[in-house]
């Protein structure tokens, strides 16, 4: 076994990849004396990751049974690089002055999204570019550049920043440095200049990064390391061809002295280009290694499939080779040469080509759903998954996803398509929204839900007046609930007239307002929230006229002056706008409001059938409802007060800015990682969803996808920085449909069924791409009157479910201290409203281990 230097495996479909990784890593540990925490073992998906720490759990007990030695994962290097870039900075061993640095604060996608969308953010950045154009033109022109065709340029803020996201995360991939950012496009260069100013942006925030710039600072730390090779002495790495430039960097840091890295990858199976991976990184994977460490890797093939039947081998497999890997008889092919063969030899029909309109399609595919199981072919409908490039169109799901959908319904059959509809359809946020509607009154246009062609404003007013609709049937019947929301909005509009009464008392002195002559105050000017708060002020405030008791009170209590004062001596003192908000603030927030609305009938229904098992999904769509909340307590409003409401700022920034945005992103429906496919239904997904999955019977419901132009962001990319190994621009979209398909052809175990729509006359329509064309000239397969159903193998059971590791602090005594608690907080992520939690735990075995390090750095140990 290559322990020593370089290992490229190429792994093709099947072929147990996860397996050989295991069993290096088992051999390093249990037969060549590698301690775990010298081991860096990256993988693509946190499911992969939990996979192989399980895995290697399990195998190194049993070692441990006969070896007598213990062997510990708690510090091994094991899970996604993003996971693996937060632990390395953070690390003490890799920090000359061996003193734990405080880790950067990691925004997810979807609070860099908002961070970017924030009007005032993304006003300074856009500023920063210096171009003519300002407001919605800017956004046109910004999206105009990155939108393929003309068709369907928006002039949306949300498109915009989202464009802008895309740009400044890959120039961080590329690991650009500043003085390289230069191009005689005047667009192109004024969005370096927003690029610049967006990582400055992030670095006045207090060490904030996303995911592209955390790797980037993984990257910079490691560079500043010098004993990187004392601590991490083999790497390995896992689906490498969808690594991209600043990760290839990391890993070749990492062994720059050691030179231990195995990489693992097909390069067949590259699909995220279109997030910036470089296929080209496992193609060329030699020459690189001998780039950056001066000597070649031993290279093994892994390419015997154990997975499929023949047929399908032989199929996927002579489907890729006909690609033109070598355009314009080039002596370089972009495609590594695996001779994949089948383990199996079951020569059996178990490919079937099926022809016709899209209708047709979905039905006869249907019907052989229905065959399959009556037959015992699979035992269950989540053994058949139906495969399509894309799910959704527009925002909705697409046609073909509609056609096969409510052809398998014709027949009884469920279906399970979480990202092929937006998840502010669920019917929880109808609920949840439609009431909350209810009580702030947003203004919602009227639009004919008929009408075709509806803008994204429009579509979204359609959605806000369907929540309403499902909030005025949930009050007709409950009279409860109808009274509690009524409570609700006498309580909005007190807090809001306390605002308006103090707001009167101040406008009398003109100083607290600017822009407003003599006696115009509450008129013509603005009012200066910022000028400090005294006790003359407050005393002021306190004989407003008709003011509440309680908030009378408060201005005239000690706790006030007395913080007050103590802000004043901590030199930040408090200000009107916090003393106005506390007087007028409600005892509730829209987090609270959730939690509220949970207490009536319709909502604890679902309550009780989580507790029974009879249903869980209703909760899981809960659950992410207060993350959704909670995210806007973080980025907006964390406190509703009577400021809130003038001039509907809270309805503007929370439904017409907030929900707006997570409409346009189109946010999709809960799935379980642990168990993505529900038992009972036919799963749809993506192609790229299915990678790295299999199941007995495999659906491609359709092989429509055009060749397209290279992505504007790969164009750019090249003519900042030449590649001689980089694919051609002009290849490169027919590459990666032809990658993308051939992930499709090989998910199947014992049938894999394609479907081809085409014209009336039985031709093949323009929209299919031409190498299947090419493979149903070429190719003799069999339609489904061919097929005999009982010849198919049946379906081995499995459970692809990840085990449950409980703790005994962590699960154990929360649930005995209350079932439900544990359920609603620890099964399904709900989010706590109002928590302080803080797990003290960890930060004082942090505090020990750090006190710990700084003695025996005195001594000199």
């Amino acid at each position: 076994m290559t322990l020593e230097g370089p290992l490229f495996l190429t792994a093709g479909p099947g072929s147990g990849k996860t397996r050989v990784i295991l069993w290096r890593t088992v051999n390093l540990i249990v037969f060549h004396n590698i301690k775990p925490e010298e081991i860096f073992l990256a993988t693509f998906t946190e499911k992969a990751a939990l996979q192989l720490k399980q895995g290697l759990q399990s195998l190194l007990s049993l070692a441990s049974t006969h070896t007598g030695k213990p062997y510990d994962l708690g510090r091994m290097y094991i899970g996604t690089l993003h996971s693996l870039c937060q632990k390395l900075l953070v690390d003490r061993h890799l920090n000359s002055k061996k003193t734990r640095q405080r880790a950067p604060v990691l925004m997810d996608d979807l609070n860099q999204f908002l961070f970017v969308y924030n009007r005032a953010n993304l006003d300074r950045i856009l500023t920063a570019g210096q171009l003519s154009e300002t407001g919605t033109d800017l956004y046109y022109r910004i999206n105009e550049y990155f939108s393929s065709s003309s068709y369907g340029v928006t002039w949306s803020r949300s498109d915009c920043a989202a464009n802008l996201i895309s740009f400044f995360g890959r120039l961080t991939e590329e690991n650009f440095a500043a003085e390289e950012l230069n191009s005689k496009d005047g667009l192109e260069d004024a969005m370096f200049r927003m690029y610049l100013e967006y990582r400055e942006m992030l670095s006045e925030k207090g060490s904030r990064v996303d995911f592209s710039t955390l790797q980037q600072a993984a990257y910079d730390y490691l560079c500043e390391s010098t004993t990187i090779d004392q601590y991490i002495k083999y790497v390995i790495v896992d689906e490498y061809q969808d690594t991209n430039t600043i990760q290839e960097l990391i890993y070749f840091k990492l062994v720059e002295k050691t030179h231990n890295i195995c990489v693992v990858g097909d390069d067949d199976q590259a699909l995220y280009r279109f997030r910036g991976a470089t296929v080209e990184n496992l193609v060329f994977f030699a020459e690189k290694t001998k780039k950056y460490l001066g000597i070649e890797p031993k290279r093994i093939d892994l390419n015997i499939n154990y997975r499929s039947r023949k047929e399908i081998v032989d199929t996927y497999t002579h489907y890729i080779e006909s690609g033109d890997w070598k355009p314009g008889r080039k002596k370089t092919s972009y495609r590594l040469d695996k001779n994949i063969v089948a383990h199996s030899e079951d020569s059996g029909t178990s490919v079937v080509h099926i022809s016709g309109n899209k209708k047709t399609l979905a039905e006869e595919v249907a019907q052989l759903v229905k065959e399959m199981k009556a037959k015992g072919k699979i035992t269950d409908y989540n053994q058949c998954a139906i495969l399509f490039p894309s799910l959704r169109s527009s925002g909705e799901a697409n046609s073909n996803v509609r056609e096969f959908g409510e052809a398998l319904m014709a027949l009884g059959i469920p279906h399970y398509a979480p990202r092929a509809y937006n998840f502010l359809y669920t019917q929880e946020c109808l609920a949840v929204f439609g009431l909350m509607i209810k009580v702030f009154e947003p203004k919602i246009d009227e639009i004919d839900e008929e009408k075709k062609n509806k803008n994204r404003k429009e579509r979204f007013h359609v959605w806000l007046a369907k929540c309403e609709n499902f909030a005025d049937e949930l009050l007709d019947d409950d009279p409860l609930l109808e009274k509690f929301i009524e409570d609700l909005k006498k309580q909005k509009e007190n807090s809001l007239e306390v605002y308006k009464m103090l707001l009167k008392t101040l406008a009398k002195e003109n100083q607290f307002f600017y822009g407003a002559g003599s006696g115009q105050a509450t008129t013509g000017g603005t009012f200066d929230g910022s000028t400090e708060a005294t006790f003359e002020i407050t005393a002021k405030l306190a004989k407003t006229k008709g003011l509440p008791p309680a908030v009378e009170k408060l201005l005239t209590g000690k706790r006030l002056n007395q913080l007050i004062t103590q802000k004043k001596k901590d030199g930040t003192p408090l200000t009107l706008n916090y003393l106005l908000a506390r007087c007028s603030s409600l005892d509730w927030t829209v987090l609270d409001l959730f939690y509220h609305f949970t207490c009536f009938e319709h909502f604890k229904e679902m309550f009780k059938k989580a507790e029974t098992g009879e249903s869980e999904g209703p909760m899981y769509n809960l659950g992410m409802i207060t993350r959704y909340l909670s995210t806007f307590m973080e980025n907006n409003l964390s406190i509703l007060s009577g400021g809130s409401f003038v001039k509907e700022s809270f309805n503007h920034i929370f439904f017409d800015s907030y929900l707006y945005a997570l409409f346009n992103r189109g946010e999709t429906e809960y799935e379980d990682d642990e168990d993505p496919f529900p038992k009972g239904c036919v799963p749809f997904i993506t192609i790229h969803q299915s990678k790295g999955l299999e199941f007995p019977m495999v659906v491609l419901g359709s092989v429509n996808k055009a060749d397209g132009d290279a992505r504007v962001m790969d164009k750019l990319v090249r003519k900042l920085r030449k590649d001689k190994n980089a694919e051609p621009l002009e290849m490169t979209s027919n590459y990666d449909n032809l990658r993308m398909f051939y992930v499709a052809l090989s998910r199947a175990k014992n049938l894999m069924v394609i479907c081809q729509e085409t014209k009336k006359d039985g031709s093949a329509m323009k929209a299919n791409h031409p190498s299947f064309v090419q493979l149903f000239e070429n190719s003799k397969l069999s339609k489904p009157e061919d097929i005999e159903v009982e010849s198919i193998p049946e379906a081995k059971p499995s459970d692809d479910a990840l085990p449950k590791i409980y703790s005994y602090t962590a699960d154990y005594l929360p649930y005995l201290n209350c079932p439900r608690n544990y359920m609603v907080f620890h099964k399904f992520d709900f989010v706590p409203s109002r928590s302080q939690t803080m797990f003290f735990g960890s930060l004082v075995h942090e505090s020990i281990d750090d006190l710990q390090q700084m003695f025996n750095a005195a001594r000199g140990i």
